[in-house]
């Protein structure tokens, strides 16, 4: 199946990226993870604006160029069926959504592989005050001008991120 643009979603915010896509003209497939929905009406925007929804799904492999960019990727539920687009948008949100993963010293991007950025000393993943901003919710994937995933230090050169997935400045 081939599309303009995959969106791989999770981020509150992902139908509205979609949508954005869709008012442009371009045809859109946005893989969304069960269990975090953006605003109903925004994915129901996204979906009557002719856009091809995969809920409860996710991606299971990538496949890469060898330029580094991506040629194509499967689902879960689609299995053997490629999907091909000429541009992917990351929008996979942080942790609660699964966006970034971590274990007790690391902390990864779990489908691209991607750059994160985070303290490397987890002693400083939280603040002492529960009420203050928590470090860890400024971690998130680098990026390069303008937003390119980046992977080994090197950008992908088809896969641009969007929303809660990037790094923050403190």
């Amino acid at each position: 199946m081939k599309f303009d643009v995959i969106i791989i979603g999770g981020d509150p915010r992902d139908a509205e990226c979609g949508l954005y896509w869709r008012i442009q003209q371009k045809s859109v497939c946005l893989i969304a993870p069960g269990g975090i929905i953006g605003a109903p009406e925004a994915r129901q925007k996204f979906l009557q604006a002719g856009g091809t929804l995969l809920q409860n799904d996710r991606v299971s492999k990538v496949v890469y160029g060898e330029d580094g960019s991506i040629e194509r990727l499967y689902t879960e539920n689609l299995g053997n069926t490629p999907l091909e687009a000429e541009a992917y948008v990351l929008a996979s949100g942080r942790f609660i959504s699964g966006g970034l993963r971590s274990d007790m010293d690391h902390v990864w991007e779990p489908i691209f592989g991607a750059d994160v950025e985070f303290d490397k000393d987890p002693e400083k993943w939280c603040s002492d005050d529960f009420f203050a901003p928590q470090p860890f919710e400024f971690f998130g994937i680098k990026t390069a001008a303008p937003n390119l995933v980046l992977k080994d230090g090197k950008p992908i050169g088809n896969l641009t991120a969007y929303g809660d997935i990037i790094a923050r400045k403190r």
